[in-house]
């Protein structure tokens, strides 16, 4: 079998994506042909990038009318930077042994291909075929490989680009025979790269120095309004305690709630989340502060609540909220002990689809919860931590 696969961030897929995966099929005689968005590149971290549900969704609709065309999502369901290399090691894994790949890249990116994470790995798995793009000057393919293992493929040169193409939408411009139909539909529909040249110019991160300003302002309210308390305490659990928290009291605070937000917000972006969740009822208004922020800046990242037990009627589903499979997810909760509420609310995003990427708290109570989730490979990070003596204090990682 003969698998060409074309790769990129598809922000949005437009007709030269299209063209490109056509004549590719046609020319080098290919049995399918799979787009495959990425999840987190490492040669664009830093760089603004549109939800992967929504960019699967616009491929989704792009490549259904073609029987070859095929989305795959190996890249935006796996956490973390993303390399070339990983992934076609993981789809030989999935594929029969006598299988070819062919992995398509642009005559622009293929002058920094010495670059890339183990490009003889990367010869030694697939064929190259790159696609002449206008503009770029030629490339020595001899220096890179022989003929077997590295061809350049002729094709209609279409000036678009998705840099073209938000621009476009952020201006008000037609999209038609930019983008498909359906593309361009989803595109008005979601209100997507609405003002995006503007968000794109003007953002700027929130530096460490004033995310630590924020827990801080955050502790200090947390004790102003009785939401951290020293003495002698019995938990629920039947355990001892120098200090009681009641989170919630902290979240539904108007000033407490925005000074969550401002705190996680940052973070969570940093690790390319697309949806923030959590257990009912502690991570409840949490979500709607991250979810009410993100917004606000012009990339918002949508909700979701996860009961403590699914709907014994209706749909009988576990998770409330617009949540997608396929999505980058981090849960959330007002306080870590032993996890076990984080664990059930993982495991509900997990079986909905979805890949967890990061999982925060308010508080950690240094009960085994955090421990229990780094163990099992989830990247947690929390504001608040109990230190040895009873004493609530800013986390480090904060």
């Amino acid at each position: 079998m003969r698998i060409g696969v074309v790769g990129g961030t598809f922000d949005p897929v437009h007709l030269g994506h299209l063209v490109m995966g056509e004549e590719a099929r046609v020319q080098l005689g290919l049995d399918r042909v799979l787009f495959l968005p990425a999840g987190q590149p490492w040669m664009k971290e830093g760089s603004p990038l549109s939800p992967a549900n929504d960019r699967v969704q616009m491929l989704s609709l792009a490549t259904a009318s073609n029987p070859y065309f095929q989305v795959c999502l190996e890249e935006v369901n796996r956490p973390g930077p993303t390399y070339t290399v990983d992934t076609l090691t993981k789809l030989m894994e999935e594929l029969r042994p006598e299988t070819r790949i062919f992995f398509m890249v642009g005559q622009d990116a293929m002058q920094g291909f010495h670059c890339w994470k183990e490009p003889e790995k990367i010869m030694a798995l697939c064929s190259l075929v790159v696609v002449e793009r206008p503009g770029c000057g030629d490339v020595d393919l001899s220096a890179i490989a022989d003929g077997e293992k590295v061809r350049a493929m002729a094709m209609p040169l279409i000036g678009i680009s998705s840099t073209d193409v938000r621009r476009r939408a952020a201006e008000g411009l037609s999209l038609r025979y930019y983008v498909p139909d359906g593309v361009a539909e989803y595109i008005e529909a979601q209100g997507l790269y609405q003002g995006e040249s503007e968000r794109r110019e003007t953002r700027r991160p929130v530096t460490a120095s004033a995310r630590k300003d924020h827990v801080d302002r955050l502790l200090q309210r947390a004790e102003a309004l009785g939401a951290l308390k020293y003495g002698d305490f019995t938990l629920t659990s039947g355990n001892k305690s120098k200090y009681y928290f009641d989170g919630r009291l902290l979240s539904l605070d108007p000033e407490g709630s925005r000074l969550i937000a401002e705190a996680m917000l940052p973070v969570l972006q940093a690790a390319g989340v697309e949806a923030v969740g959590g257990p009912t009822l502690g991570a409840d208004p949490m979500v709607a502060a991250v979810a009410m922020l993100s917004g606000q800046q012009g990339r918002g990242i949508p909700g979701f609540i996860v009961r403590k037990g699914a709907k014994a009627h209706g749909t009988g589903q576990a998770i409330e909220g617009p949540l997608h499979p396929g999505s980058r997810v981090a849960i959330v909760d007002d306080t870590c002990s032993t996890g076990g509420s984080l664990f059930q609310a993982i495991e509900a995003a997990e079986v909905a689809g979805c890949s967890v990427v990061k999982v925060a708290a308010l508080l950690d109570r240094n009960e085994g919860g955090s421990e229990e989730l780094r163990r099992r490979g989830y990247d947690f990070v929390t504001l608040l931590q109990a230190n040895p003596d009873g004493k609530v204090e800013v986390a480090q990682e904060a």
